[in-house]
């Protein structure tokens, strides 16, 4: 790996931290049981092709970016209280993984600086 590679690796993962998404879906996805041995992806595969052909509904999104600006969305058909405690946990689990790795960063900083 070149060194501009690294640092290009470095600028697209502080840009994915410069923000955080989270949308809750409802509906159903229809999946193959007999996925291959190894295939880590067949939920992922599924799920984005579930979003584009298939009954998923967004019921929830929320975006956040670093300077503090946000969308905010619900869908007018129905959210219950469960789904709205899940979407909450799943943003602020975002953020605890995002702020472990700022301070891993810094303490990286730190230790090349020093």
């Amino acid at each position: 790996m070149s060194l501009s590679n690294a640092f290009t690796g470095l600028k697209n993962g502080l840009k994915d931290l410069g923000s955080l998404e989270v949308r809750t879906f409802t509906g159903e996805i229809d999946m193959l049981i007999n996925v291959p041995a190894g295939d880590d992806t067949a939920f992922a595969k599924a799920f984005d092709k579930a979003k584009t052909t298939g009954d998923l509904k967004l019921r929830i999104y929320t975006r956040l970016d670093a300077d503090g600006d946000s969308e905010h969305y619900v869908s007018d058909s129905g959210v219950d209280e469960g789904m709205a405690t899940s979407h909450v946990a799943a943003f602020q689990m975002g953020q605890e993984i995002r702020r472990s790795y700022l301070e891993l960063f810094r303490e990286t900083a730190e230790r090349i600086i020093t």
